[in-house]
């Protein structure tokens, strides 16, 4: 297995043209149906290049093996989590808190319920791939972003630490909906996940000790 983790996880270039950027986009469907159908055992470049109907020496242009394979659609299902918290901070300036922090906890729910299964194998069954740089870039760009959204919402928070309040923010949000996908699919589906998840935030930033949804409207 440790020898398996240098692998390269990145892919071998980028595509430039319309063309080139459909057939990654289909090697990436092809992969995620792959990995959802027959498991990460049973997940080969053969098998994803069969099922995107290219060649493999087509798909090895791109992709050098099935980790950077992986690695991409962990990228790209864990873009659409960020782009969640873009959607919440769009009209920061007249919203509370309150309906901020429901707003960006709701779209990150509705963002894990894409392809919850994808979500359930990629957590669960895929390990590790080693050093990942995107990854933690992007984790550090979510904490900018929450940073940003709870300097300007200040006067709301009860909390002295600021870096502590991100920090919490984030990781607690990410774990809990992280597992409550597969663990708590029933509360995910319904909303009740959501609604307790933004109770917990507001409660914790506010020093509220229960928070109505009346008031975010």
């Amino acid at each position: 297995m440790a020898s398996r983790r240098k692998l390269a996880v990145n892919p071998r270039k980028h595509p430039e043209q319309d063309r080139s950027r459909a057939t990654v986009d289909t090697i990436l469907s092809a992969a995620a149906h792959v990995l959802v159908k027959a498991g990460y055992e049973a997940f080969t470049t053969n098998r994803v290049a069969e099922r995107a109907g290219v060649s493999i020496g087509s798909l090895y242009q791109y992709f050098p093996n099935k980790d950077a394979l992986l690695s991409e659609l962990m990228k790209r299902h864990l873009a659409e989590i960020e782009a969640s918290l873009d959607f919440a901070m769009q009209d920061i300036t007249n919203v509370s808190l309150e309906q901020l922090i429901r707003t960006a906890v709701e779209k990150n729910v509705r963002s894990h319920l894409i392809d919850p299964d994808l979500h359930r194998v990629l957590s669960e069954e895929v390990p590790q791939l080693g050093h990942l740089d995107w990854k933690k870039e992007q984790a550090r760009r979510i904490d900018d972003r929450v940073r940003v959204l709870l300097q300007m919402k200040q006067n709301e928070i009860r909390v002295p630490d600021l870096d502590l309040a991100v920090y919490i923010v984030t990781r607690t949000t990410e774990a809990v909906i992280h597992y409550g996908v597969s663990q708590r699919q029933k509360d995910f589906n319904s909303g009740v996940l959501a609604e307790e998840v933004s109770r917990m935030l507001i409660g914790y930033l506010t020093g509220q000790k229960r928070s109505s949804k009346a008031v975010a409207g």
